[in-house]
C-alpha cells in the first residue's frame, strides 16, 4: 500500500513518510512497516501475521507507480483519494475520485483477477451509487486478449490502458472478430483518461478466404454434423451458403460469423413478409456474451448490414423481408424454419 495513517491519524503516502515515525493501516489500524527497497518503489507493508481484509500485499512496482502516475493526473477532474477505505463494503479503490459530486472508484488492474472477484467489487460500489472505472496496466496492453477477457472489463464497448512507462493513457475501441481472425480493434493515444474519441475504420474482409477455411472444416468435417444434416435434408449444402454469410465480424459472438449469419436467415420468411423483430433478437441473444444492453446492439449492427444489403428494411419493431440472400446453387427458393 502507498497510504498509511500516521499516530494523528492523518494520511500519509509512502513517498512523503519517515521511517523514524510510527504508520499504521486505514483498513485494520494495525501497524505498518514503511519500506524502500532499491527494486521496489517506496510503499508500506503489514507486519508478520497481519489479517487484515482490506488491504493486500505484493503490489508491483508497475502498479505502485501506475497508482501515483494516475492520481496526479486525474487531480485536473476533482479531489483525489489514494487506496481511500469504504468500511461499508470492505472496499479499497486504487483511487477514489470525487468529480463534480459524485464518486468515481478508479481501479488500476495489473494482474489476473477472476470475474468472480470483479463481479463483487462492482456489486459493492453500484450499493454505494459509487462509478467504478477499470484501467488496464502494461502488462494487459502486451496481451493477445481473448473475447471473454476484453468483455470482462469493457465499458461502453471500450477498454483504457494506463501505461506508467509511457504516462498516457490507450484508449481501444471498435471491436471486431472476423472468423478465422484474431480481435481486430482500434487504439488511440490519449494524455487524458476522459472523452477520447477514438475514428473508426472500415473493416475489409477477404471473402474466397473466408469460404475457403469454411469450405476446408467441413471437409475435415469439424462442422456441427446436425447442422450439416439438417441443411442436406433441406436440399441444401453448407458449401452453398450465400457469400453474406461469409462477411461477418460481429464482436463477442459465442459461434463463428458464419453459423450466426447463417441462423438468421434460415428462418420461415418469404420475400414481402414481415418479421416480429423482437421475436428474431430473442432468438439470436444466445449466441452473443455480454449484458442484455451489448447484444441488443450487436444485433442491431446485424440487422443494419442486412439493410446495408438491401434484404430488409426495419420499420419500428417489424422487418419486412425485401428478398433473400441467394444460395449458391440457387437449387431451391423456400427457406426453412429454425
Amino acid at each position: 500500500m502507498i497510504i498509511a495513517c500516521d499516530s494523528n491519524k492523518k494520511y500519509v503516502r509512502a513517498d512523503e513518510a519517515n521511517k523514524r515515525n510510527n504508520y499504521f493501516c486505514p483498513g485494520c489500524h494495525e501497524k505498518v512497516i514503511l519500506k524502500n527497497g532499491e527494486v521496489k518503489q517506496k510503499h508500506f507493508s503489514h507486519c508478520a501475521g497481519a489479517a487484515c481484509v482490506t488491504f493486500t500485499e505484493n503490489e508491483s512496482m508497475q502498479h505502485l507507480s501506475g497508482k501515483l502516475q494516475l492520481a496526479s493526473k486525474l487531480q485536473y477532474y476533482g479531489d483525489v483519494q489514494i487506496e481511500a477505505v469504504l468500511p461499508e463494503i470492505q472496499q479499497r479503490p486504487d483511487i477514489l475520485l470525487i468529480h463534480n459530486h459524485k464518486r468515481i472508484a478508479i481501479e488500476y488492474q495489473c494482474s489476473s483477477i477472476s470475474q468472480k472477484k470483479l463481479d463483487m467489487r462492482n456489486k459493492g460500489y453500484f450499493a454505494e451509487n459509487i462509478h467504478v472505472i477499470w484501467i488496464l496496466g502494461q502488462t494487459y496492453f502486451n496481451r493477445t486478449m481473448t473475447q471473454g477477457t476484453i468483455m470482462k472489463f469493457m465499458a461502453d464497448n471500450a477498454l483504457v490502458f494506463y501505461l506508467p512507462d509511457k504516462q498516457y493513457f490507450v484508449h481501444r475501441q471498435h471491436f471486431r472478430k472476423p472468423d478465422f481472425s484474431r480481435v481486430l480493434f482500434v487504439d488511440k493515444i490519449n494524455t487524458t483518461l476522459f472523452n477520447a474519441k477514438v475514428p473508426k475504420q472500415r473493416t475489409r474482409l477477404n471473402i474466397p478466404k473466408q469460404i475457403y477455411k469454411l469450405q476446408s472444416l467441413i471437409l475435415q468435417q469439424r462442422v456441427d454434423p446436425k447442422l450439416v444434416d439438417y441443411l442436406y435434408k433441406k436440399n441444401r449444402l453448407l458449401m452453398d451458403v450465400p457469400v453474406w454469410v461469409h462477411g461477418g465480424n460481429t464482436f463477442g459472438l459465442k459461434v463463428p460469423n458464419w453459423y450466426c449469419r447463417l441462423i438468421t436467415i434460415l428462418l420461415k420468411i418469404g420475400q414481402q413478409n414481415v418479421v416480429k423483430k423482437a421475436e428474431l433478437t430473442v432468438k439470436l441473444i444466445p449466441f452473443l456474451l455480454g449484458d442484455n444492453t451489448f447484444k441488443r446492439q450487436q444485433i442491431a449492427e446485424l440487422y443494419h448490414d442486412l439493410e446495408v444489403h438491401d434484404y430488409i428494411l426495419q420499420q419500428e419493431n417489424y422487418i419486412l423481408v425485401r428478398r433473400l440472400p441467394q444460395w449458391k446453387n440457387a437449387r431451391q427458393q423456400s427457406i426453412v424454419k429454425i
